[in-house]
């Protein structure tokens, strides 16, 4: 009995000797076939999740998967008050600075005027541009119109080839006459057409973007009298409104795209949030409030100082109305 016990575990033993001998031979590639798999089933992959370089996990989708909250639902019987305004947003300024910020990350572009025209040339966003002076959205901008009003047009030329040969060539121009190009430097300020509403129900003043426009500012010399025959060069400056979006066709997508944060990375807010919740600095241009003529400041008043008069006007008196309805 004894002896047919050591038979047994010789013959387990030699078992498992051939077991790993042959787990040895295997080839390099195999081994690593097996390593691959093994990792590509990793804890955080299979749960639908992956690490970048930032050490956190993310959602393991390329699909944009942030949804902006719905809209207040407002009855028309409830609205109390209402009044169209624009305003200017600077991105000089110090709070505004993150319009112009320069970079990409994963989540892509952070520089605003870039983010806009990646949503309009996308193939996949369906936003379409409007005319420079169609702030209803009626009158759509092809997107040639608008690389026109940034490149400048298309023009033809004769080209003669090395053999001889002469073809046309087409090239956009941006020294073409009566064109003003505006430069990266120059798309600093961006024109916010919104609403303010107020509902009697909930006794709260809602703030509703209607749309954007990004505007240039050109500066150029032009010839005036002297007042002794002659002409002298002084700069003007041209305001230039390049196209109008649809911000509530746009609002999914900037939900989508993080705004740079220069104290804390980690607590970083969309584009669509910093919007609706107003973290920027502006200037009132223009207001549906007693203004028969549809004209905005600029047309109105020649004096800086009268246009900044006339905003703060327009901000009291939304502000004023909002606290009147209160009881204290």
């Amino acid at each position: 009995m004894r002896i047919h016990i050591i038979h047994l575990k010789v013959f387990v033993l030699t078992i498992f000797t051939m077991i790993g001998m042959q787990s040895i031979a295997q080839s390099p590639s195999k081994v690593k076939e097996k390593l691959t798999r093994v990792k590509d089933v990793s804890l955080e992959e299979s749960n639908g999740f992956t690490q970048d370089s930032s050490f956190y996990l993310k959602p393991n989708n390329k699909e944009n998967n942030r949804i902006p909250p719905k809209y207040p639902e407002l009855r028309k019987e409830d609205v109390l008050f209402t009044e169209t305004i624009w305003e200017d947003i600077d991105g000089r300024q110090k709070k505004n600075r993150h319009f112009l910020y320069e970079s990409v990350d994963e989540t892509g572009e952070r520089n605003f005027f870039k983010i806009l025209t990646s949503i309009l040339e996308s193939d996949t966003t369906n936003v379409k541009a409007y005319a420079p002076n169609n702030d209803r959205f009626t009158t759509q901008f092809k997107m040639d119109s608008v690389l026109t009003l940034l490149l400048g047009p298309m023009v033809t030329k004769k080209l003669t080839r090395p053999d001889g040969t002469v073809v046309d060539t087409s090239f956009r121009d941006p020294t073409y006459p009566g064109i003003d190009i505006p430069t990266d430097s120059s798309i600093y300020t961006f024109r916010v057409k919104a609403q303010y509403i107020f509902d009697n129900r909930s006794s709260r003043m809602h703030y509703k973007i209607i749309g954007i426009a990004p505007i240039a500012i050109i500066k150029k010399q032009v010839s005036i009298p002297d007042g002794n025959g002659g002409t002298r060069e002084v700069d003007s400056i041209i305001r230039k409104t390049l196209f109008w979006i649809s911000y509530p066709r746009i609002r999914t997508y900037l939900a989508n795209r993080d705004v740079y944060n220069p104290s804390n990375q980690k607590s970083m807010i969309s584009w669509s949030d910093l919007l609706e919740s107003r973290y920027f600095d502006s200037r009132i241009t223009k207001t549906s409030y007693n203004n028969y003529n549809d004209k905005d400041f600029f047309d109105l008043y020649k004096d800086p100082k009268k246009r900044l008069e006339s905003a703060e006007k327009v901000k009291q008196r939304i502000d004023d109305f909002d606290q009147d309805r209160w009881v204290y």
